[in-house]
């Protein structure tokens, strides 16, 4: 017998079935999932009983603006030392798009090169590097970017989930919870600006995302893993 992997919570004698892996369960399992209170609908998305959230303890939160000014680190490696010190990072196009408004210790944006993107969805971002006696191509540099203080729509970083897909949140859609892919721009210690996908306002699931993932994942793909 193939090993299978449950989630379970449990209250006042409720277990409810969160997610599994291999075929969707007939018999007694298949009863359990059906009067678990959770059940999902395309373009609804997750129905929970008002017990089944309780029990879950979930946990919501604004999109909303917020000044952010977000620094983040990324490594680049050295490709040309003449006539200029020059370096690559390779990036998704969303965490690369707010470089251009981006300040840079010791080294300069160039340009942001998206032909590698047909075949692997990532660009390259290319700097010129300050002069540093005894850097070599194939050395790696640690660049920090920083972005000036500016409005912006944000979630709280634990709303998002990465997916096979891309990032995603849990938006509460009426009495359900819809899964809605995003797109991400800056970051912070606590918050996450959306460049798409949301609008100021919309309330947003922060906990627990990744039970509701898996509870969609056992009711739409009979448990499978997402790769």
């Amino acid at each position: 017998m193939n090993p299978r992997h449950w989630l379970f919570v449990s209250t006042a004698g409720l277990t409810l079935l969160l997610a599994g892996c291999g075929e969707k369960p007939a018999g007694p399992e298949a009863e359990a999932e059906e009067s678990s209170g959770v059940t999902y609908k395309e373009g609804r998305g997750l129905q929970l009983a008002p017990e089944v959230v309780q029990a879950l303890r979930l946990q919501t939160a604004t999109a909303e603006e917020r000044p952010l000014a977000a620094e983040s680190a990324l490594t680049a490696q050295v490709f040309a030392t003449q006539p200029q010190l020059l370096a690559t990072a390779r990036l998704t196009a969303d965490q690369a798009a707010p470089l251009r408004t981006a300040s840079f210790t010791g080294a300069r944006l160039l340009r942001i090169d998206a032909s590698p993107a047909a075949a692997t969805r990532l660009v390259d971002a290319v700097f010129a590097l300050d002069e540093a006696p005894g850097r070599r191509i194939g050395d790696f540099v640690t660049l920090t970017a920083r972005r000036d203080s500016v409005p912006t729509l944000t979630v709280p970083r634990a709303a998002i989930l990465d997916g096979a897909t891309g990032p995603f949140v849990y938006v509460v859609n009426g009495d359900a919870y819809l899964r809605t892919p995003v797109k991400l721009g800056a970051q912070t210690a606590d918050f996450t600006e959306i460049t798409d996908g949301l609008y100021a306002g919309d309330l947003v699931v922060v906990a627990p995302v990744d039970q509701l993932w898996l509870a969609e994942l056992r009711l739409t793909k009979g448990g499978g893993h997402s790769h």
